[in-house]
């Protein structure tokens, strides 16, 4: 039974996006931190939208946590 509230789902959804962009974008190869992060968002079931799949962020939230997850690029 799922007892996220929208909100929450909303959040996830910007979360997932962000990390997603992040490691497509800055993993460093298939045995990496990032590409493992991948891995899981599809285990989670995240589908990225077609903004995502073009490199552009689907919402001012999606963003706004991509910035601050961005400084921790060097670690993926």
């Amino acid at each position: 039974m799922d007892t996220l509230t929208d909100e929450q789902h909303r959040h996830r959804f910007d979360l997932y996006g962000a990390v997603y962009l992040l490691c497509t974008r800055h993993h460093s190869g298939q045995a990496s931190r990032g590409y493992r992060l991948l891995s899981r968002l599809i285990q989670a079931e995240y589908r990225p939208g077609l903004c995502l799949q073009s490199n552009r962020f689907e919402s001012e939230e999606q963003r706004a946590i991509y910035r601050q997850l961005y400084l921790l690029r060097h670690t993926l």
